[in-house]
């Protein structure tokens, strides 16, 4: 009698489980169809939205799971602990990923649409759960502000391990550096005036929004950093080559078209000399 008693317990607890696997599964699915309503592209609110679902409904699963056979788990902890610990050495991997994606929920380091470093690995936070992070990436220098078209996905480990620099302020504006390099026998005073001239001229129609935004900068982050005026500096390359090096404090999607257009017109300069 008792053995019946516990194959009927047995099969009750595995109805149960299913029961709320598919559930959880298809309240997923459907309040992912919701949140996208056949969107070709999402903001970046839905895709927040979509990875807490996700990430919720696999917590739900898990707790019920641990809910529903804990009765179980507890006439064989003895047991239990000595799988447990060949589980630890053959997950080693996954736990690490779990550790990892909690250091990111509980220093807020990123969220959904963040611009972020991670090692050798740049871009944007397009999606994350308990194992790994998508990122949208991102070009390298000179077109370090546009997209590859590639996506990335990193192990959360790798939080554990790599410095995790998030670059969202860098998203609206950023102080965009670059080099123009010069023989040392064109008049580097003119040049150099001409460059802060046009530059301000290039950056009348955003120079108001890109001060509020150096001042929200400094105000969010706490950090005493350079103010959104240009600053032009002179040096000279092994090569006895002059360098002006032009910092620009201006919108991310201007940042590449200035630069051409500054180096454009100093070479213009130095051809009509």
């Amino acid at each position: 009698m008792s053995e019946l008693l516990l194959i009927y317990r047995d099969d009750y607890q595995l109805v149960r489980s299913g029961a709320l696997i598919a559930v959880m599964l298809s309240l997923r699915i459907f309040l992912v169809y919701l949140i996208k309503r056949n969107r070709a592209i999402l903001t970046e609110g839905r895709r927040h939205w979509i990875t807490s679902v996700k990430n919720f409904s696999w917590l739900i699963i898990v707790f019920g799971l641990l809910a529903i056979w804990w009765p179980e788990l507890k006439n064989f902890a003895f047991s239990i602990a000595a799988v447990t610990l060949a589980l630890v050495i053959a997950t080693k991997e996954l736990i690490l990923c779990f550790s990892g994606a909690m250091l990111r929920a509980g220093t807020g380091a990123f969220t959904i649409g963040d611009w972020i470093e991670v090692g050798a690995n740049r871009g944007e936070v397009i999606d994350f759960n308990m194992f790994s992070t998508t990122l949208q990436e991102l070009d390298r220098p000179p077109n370090d502000y546009s997209f590859t078209g590639k996506v990335i996905v990193i192990p959360n480990s790798l939080f554990l391990s790599e410095p995790i620099k998030n670059l969202n302020f860098s998203k609206r504006y950023a102080f965009h550096r670059f080099n123009i390099a010069i023989d040392t026998c064109f008049n580097i005073a003119d040049i150099r005036e001409w460059v802060v001239a046009e530059i301000d001229h290039c950056s009348a129609d955003f120079a108001e929004v890109a001060r509020r935004y150096n001042a929200f900068i400094e105000k969010r982050t706490g950090i005493d950093i350079p103010g959104p005026e240009p600053r032009i500096m002179i040096s000279t390359s092994e090569l006895a080559k002059c360098i002006i090096t032009v910092i620009i404090f201006c919108p991310t999607e201007k940042a590449t078209e200035l630069e051409r257009h500054i180096t454009q017109g100093v070479l213009e300069r130095i051809y009509q000399q």
